[in-house]
């Protein structure tokens, strides 16, 4: 991880793993002569407490002698901004401020305090959300410039080493808060799996690094098949072209790994590429048709199939409203059907009017670790909702009850007040369910699906223009 005279950025929340980790390179350092720094980010999440957080690290880091580098940020309105969860943008903005330090202070590694623990509760995280054999890899000791030395330590061992060096640390109550997932998954799945094997974590660490290992050995497999398949690439726009016929008869679970490759390429990362966005690429290599087709990511990335060659490209556009690529549509009667939600997301694509919804489920506990509302984005109680919904045009004599009022209103009524425009309200889809409408898109809900105190699943429903998030189209009804 660290070679003699390394210099190396620490990440130093002021907990106890960060906080040991900081003792004990300040320690090896005497030996390996490495130039250590201290980095402090304050998520703007606790107030006080944050703020004694980040005056603590400060003092310890000065105790030390050690260059102190700190910063404050905003992660909810980032949660808001880009759509993340919590702790998605959380640990964005904290590995963009280690990775800026890093380049202007000169630092060629970054170490975080991730124990054995952290580990073996990745892998469940990643396994409960569905990942595949790479989820599984977890927390990898290296990736790129970060490293995490206590990796192979157990969280007991590190309580330990601070209580025999009487060294003290800050405790951040919100990790006893269980509304967070990977709280529950710390305080009540892992005890709850002790009782079948008390070396749970153990056998979790081992998995994921078997899986990790077994993961570099196949994208070793798979990076020559990948290359000799691109029949293009570029960068200026970033493009990649890959031959149908070289990868068609490939195992179905190569495929998958090499059109993975291929929209990481294209995109940068993997993030929010879903297992159904893979397997709606894998349709395109299978389909037999003659005329192009094609599927939209996230990420602004389409995906054509045209005869031979499938063509992954990132689009170059900002993202535009709603209401926008509406403006100059002709008033064109649609309506379509979503069957049952299992598992998601699914997306719906809205040919008449360049628009489209993802439908996906919740837990009520993930509520606060995600994207809440906004104009884009209705959260509903899933047990008000029946299916299959349809997605529609307003018709005449409409009539729903908005959220927040206790009566119904005429639709017509409703546009009336909000300002809308006759040339546009034939535009805006509707969606129902069991005859009633509960969401106009962009505009409210219906009171009757409103998430209250006794709601335990949720429906969650975002709309985007044709420049964002859409995938493969679905018939219409």
């Amino acid at each position: 991880m660290l070679g003699r005279n390394e210099s190396v950025l620490l990440g130093v929340s002021g907990g106890a793993d960060s906080v040991s980790l900081l003792y004990g390179l300040v320690a090896l350092s005497e030996i390996h002569e490495w130039h250590i720094g201290v980095a402090h980010l304050d998520h703007g999440l606790r107030g006080s407490d944050s703020n004694a957080d980040a005056r603590y690290v400060e003092a310890v880091a000065q105790k030390l002698g050690l260059p102190f580098y700190k910063e404050k940020t905003d992660v909810n309105a980032r949660c808001l901004h880009e759509g993340l969860s919590l702790e998605e943008a959380g640990r964005k903005a904290r590995y963009e401020f280690f990775n800026k330090i890093a380049d202007q202070q000169g630092y060629n590694k970054i170490a975080v305090g991730h124990q054995r623990q952290d580990a073996a509760e990745q892998v469940l995280l990643n396994l409960l959300r569905g990942a595949g054999a790479e989820g599984l890899g977890g927390l990898a000791p290296v990736r790129g410039r970060v490293i995490r030395p206590l990796i192979e330590t157990h969280r007991r061992e590190i309580e330990q080493f601070l209580h025999k060096n009487d060294i003290l640390y800050c405790y951040d109550k919100s990790n006893a808060d269980n509304r967070f997932t990977r709280n529950r998954v710390r305080n009540c799945l892992i005890p709850e799996l002790e009782t079948f094997n008390p070396a749970i974590v153990d056998s979790l660490f081992r998995l994921s690094t078997v899986m990790r290992e077994e993961n570099e050995w196949i994208e070793a497999v798979v990076e020559p098949l990948y290359e000799a398949a691109i029949l293009y690439r570029n960068t200026g726009p970033c493009e990649v072209v890959i031959s149908v016929k070289r990868i068609s008869r490939l195992h179905r679970a190569v495929l998958r790994r090499l059109l993975r490759r291929a929209i990481c390429e294209v995109k940068g990362d993997l993030g929010r590429i879903e297992y159904q966005h893979i397997e709606d690429c894998v349709s395109l290599v299978y389909r037999q048709a003659s005329y192009p087709a094609q599927i939209h990511l996230p990420g602004k990335i389409r995906v054509i199939r045209h005869e031979e060659k499938l063509e992954f490209r990132r689009g170059k556009k900002t993202l535009r409203s709603f209401h926008s690529p509406l403006l100059n549509l002709k008033t064109v009667p649609f309506t379509y059907t979503v069957e049952r939600i299992e598992e998601g997301p699914r997306t719906v694509w809205i040919d008449e009017v360049q628009c489209g919804f993802v439908f996906s489920l919740l837990r009520i506990h993930d509520i606060s670790a995600v994207c809440l509302r906004n104009e884009q984005t209705a959260l509903m109680d899933l047990e008000q909702v029946e299916f299959p919904m349809v997605i529609r045009n307003p018709r005449p004599g409409d009539c729903f009850k908005p959220l927040g009022m206790h009566g119904s209103v005429k639709l017509k009524d409703f546009f009336v007040n909000n300002k809308v425009g006759p040339d546009k309200r034939r535009r805006i889809p509707v969606i129902e369910s069991g005859g009633r409408i509960i969401w106009i898109a962009g505009m409210r809900i219906d009171e009757r699906v409103k998430i209250t105190d006794t709601t335990k699943n949720v429906l969650k429903i975002s709309f985007f223009s044709n420049n964002t998030e859409q995938t493969s189209k679905i018939p219409r009804s």
